[in-house]
């Protein structure tokens, strides 16, 4: 099974042609528009979002797959699609930036992993909880729920492990390849995208070179193939 993670950075429709030739079976895409879930050929295309241009998409290639009615629409960006065979929590962090939708909201993973728990758990799928995080242990803060070391440590205590970390045993904060590009300059790089497996064990692990996708987006996206552990 591949997986994708990439924020797109708007226009998915017109960008899907690169990512294409990855023949990936599921796709997390940040800060695409929201379209029909048929409109990707033999595939089934999920989305969340508040601004229909800038939101949340799975696409999945299995016939089975279906938007969870455990879906939270006021943790923003957080898509659980689940099928057959394996359960998807997308993720595009909104953050603090998620306080402009109303108190009512949230942006963050922590609370999404609280909310979220019980069905990343339950049952013996695979599950997958990747996408956009917009965070890094480099900014943790002192009592900072939200910090990337919590949401890391929360994460493995149930059972996940970041595919990338896994595989190059680079440190959280200190990855030697980056998958943002802030104001899309090669210099202000880090690495904020993050694919998390549970029940599945990583085959290969592989990040888009800087020169093939800025024209495209500020990130880079991240490919997982792996297999059931």
């Amino acid at each position: 099974m591949k997986i994708v993670t990439w924020n797109c950075n708007l226009n998915f429709a017109k960008k899907y042609e690169h990512l294409e030739s990855m023949d990936a079976d599921v796709y997390i895409i940040q800060e695409c528009e929201t379209l029909k879930e048929n409109y990707f050929p033999n595939s089934k295309f999920f989305w969340t979002g508040r601004i229909e241009n800038k939101g949340l998409g799975v696409l999945i290639k299995n016939g089975s797959a279906s938007l969870d009615p455990i879906h939270n629409p006021n943790l923003i960006n957080f898509l659980p699609i689940k099928s057959d065979d394996i359960k998807i929590l997308g993720v595009w962090a909104y953050n603090h930036r998620a306080i402009k939708f109303g108190d009512n909201v949230s942006g963050e993973t922590i609370k999404a992993i609280e909310f979220y728990k019980d069905w990343l758990v339950e049952e013996s799928l695979p599950c997958v909880f990747g996408g956009d995080f917009n965070n890094s242990v480099i900014w943790d803060k002192p009592n900072n729920e939200n910090n990337f070391q919590n949401i890391n440590k929360r994460l493995e205590g149930l059972g996940f492990r970041s595919a990338y970390h896994s595989k190059t045993n680079d440190k959280f904060g200190a990855e030697e390849t980056a998958t943002f590009f802030h104001t899309k300059k090669e210099s202000k790089k880090y690495h904020i995208d993050y694919l998390f497996l549970k029940s599945l064990r990583s085959k290969s692990v592989e990040l888009g070179q800087y020169r093939d996708w800025i024209k495209l987006s500020d990130h880079v996206p991240i490919m997982v193939e792996c297999i059931n552990s």
